[in-house]
């Protein structure tokens, strides 16, 4: 939805609660206290993290005259915050505004892959992400060397027990991406040493990261 639409939205919901009669004009005073516009707070928040992350640029060196004239870069930033504007979880918003920073910083990875790793991140959900990470350094989460990935997922995340319908179709999606090397986590030998994503997994993961 367009976020005029939403501004829209917002005004006609406050307006048809002031038309009760009697208690009307209480109600919608409460309404604008307490349903304080939404679309207005994440904007605010969101515009906050990435200027946030513009002044840092700038304090590694990147001359901001240049950035605002940079089309990759600002075409970044609008998809993010796009993006950003779609979700309320908070490591979609962290990868969303790690993206903005090294946008400028990594200039091996091809714009059009930058844009497309957008994309991903738009469309996965925080445990895409939790359990990408797992799989690229497992050895961070584990104490032990061996057995099962989908046991050893379940010990790292204890949220995931008797979720596998759930992560499964997650591993799938990760996959199908090119970021792991395995389409499933059942009946694979887990090695803790051993990293599972691919060499374009770990590009992904050095883009949304740090």
């Amino acid at each position: 939805m367009k976020e005029d639409t939403k501004d829209y939205i917002y005004t006609i919901l406050k307006g048809s609660v002031g038309t009760i009669p009697v208690a009307g004009p209480v109600l919608s005073e409460l309404f604008g206290r307490v349903f304080e516009d939404p679309a207005n707070k994440r904007r605010e928040n969101i515009i906050l993290g990435i200027s946030d992350r513009v002044e840092k640029l700038e304090e590694d060196g990147f001359d901001l005259k240049d950035l605002s004239t940079n089309e990759e870069f600002l075409s970044i930033v609008i998809q993010a915050y796009n993006i950003a504007m779609k979700t309320h979880q908070e490591e979609k918003r962290i990868a969303l505004l790690n993206a903005i920073s090294n946008t400028p910083k990594l200039t091996s990875i091809d714009e059009n892959e930058k844009m497309m790793f957008l994309n991903y991140i738009d469309y996965f959900n925080e445990w895409h992400l939790r359990i990408l990470l797992f799989l690229d350094s497992p050895y961070d989460f584990l104490s032990f060397k061996s057995g099962s990935r989908a046991s050893a997922l379940e010990i790292a995340y204890p949220d995931l027990k008797d979720k596998s319908d759930f992560y499964g179709q997650i591993v799938k999606d990760l996959y199908n991406r090119g970021l792991i090397q395995f389409e499933s986590l059942f009946g694979k030998v887990f090695d803790a040493t051993a990293p599972g994503t691919t060499e374009y997994g770990v590009t992904f993961i050095d883009y949304i990261t740090h």
